[in-house]
């Protein structure tokens, strides 16, 4: 009985903590992104752009390099299917 008690009150206390970990590093700019875009062109062809990072990384610099794959495609003659952002 004790032992278990004991192993619930670590386990709440593990998920608490866990918690407040997870708040801090995205308040301290630890993050998750990924970017993900299918383009087609006439002939029914798909490419697929993505950009992932997780931790620490420029934002901005990962948007730009995304960005750049989708131009670079557009010129070609493709246009967006679909496109996700989740950050």
């Amino acid at each position: 009985m004790k032992n278990t008690l004991t192993l619930t009150l670590l386990a709440v206390l593990l998920l608490v903590l866990y918690s407040q970990f997870s708040e801090l590093a995205y308040k301290f700019g630890f993050a998750e992104l990924k970017l993900n875009a299918v383009l087609e062109n006439s002939e029914h062809m798909k490419v697929k752009c993505d950009a992932y990072s997780f931790g620490f990384f420029d934002e901005i610099k990962l948007q730009n390099k995304f960005q750049k794959c989708i131009n670079d495609y557009e010129a070609q003659g493709y246009e967006i299917v679909s496109r996700t952002d989740k950050q």
